[in-house]
């Protein structure tokens, strides 16, 4: 009866490990504004555009720019607003929730999730 408790109590320790190892896990998420091809389609890379992780800080990307930002846990919001120009008005607003699961880093092209493909996520550099 001895033996049976002490594994449940190790198997309940292990499994809040894993829980709490799920939770606070922090993912670098590399944002990426430049052009790419799928196939034979092309998604050209926007002027300007403001990316939020978790309604933080807005990280500013002109054409060509990648820059990082960070996030604890299973999931984030990441909001994207599309400028109609440099330093211009809003034209398109994109709020999408990413679940990384196990995986730390990232790479969102943003031009691909502006274009409603599930493939915006790639493997980070």
């Amino acid at each position: 009866m001895r033996i049976v408790q002490r594994a449940a109590v190790v198997l309940l320790i292990i499994a809040l490990g894993t829980w709490l190892f799920y939770i606070g896990r922090e993912h670098q998420i590399f944002l990426d504004n430049k052009s790419i091809t799928r196939g034979e389609q092309s998604f050209k890379a926007f002027e300007q555009v403001n990316i939020s992780v978790n309604n933080g800080n807005k990280i500013e990307l002109l054409a060509r720019d990648r820059d990082m930002a960070t996030a604890v846990g299973p999931a984030f919001m990441l909001r994207v607003e599309i400028l109609d120009s440099l330093g211009g008005d809003v034209a398109k607003v994109i709020e999408v929730e990413i679940r990384p699961e196990f995986n730390r880093d990232m790479l969102i092209n943003i031009p691909l999730l502006a274009a409603g493909r599930s493939d915006f996520i790639l493997p980070a550099p």
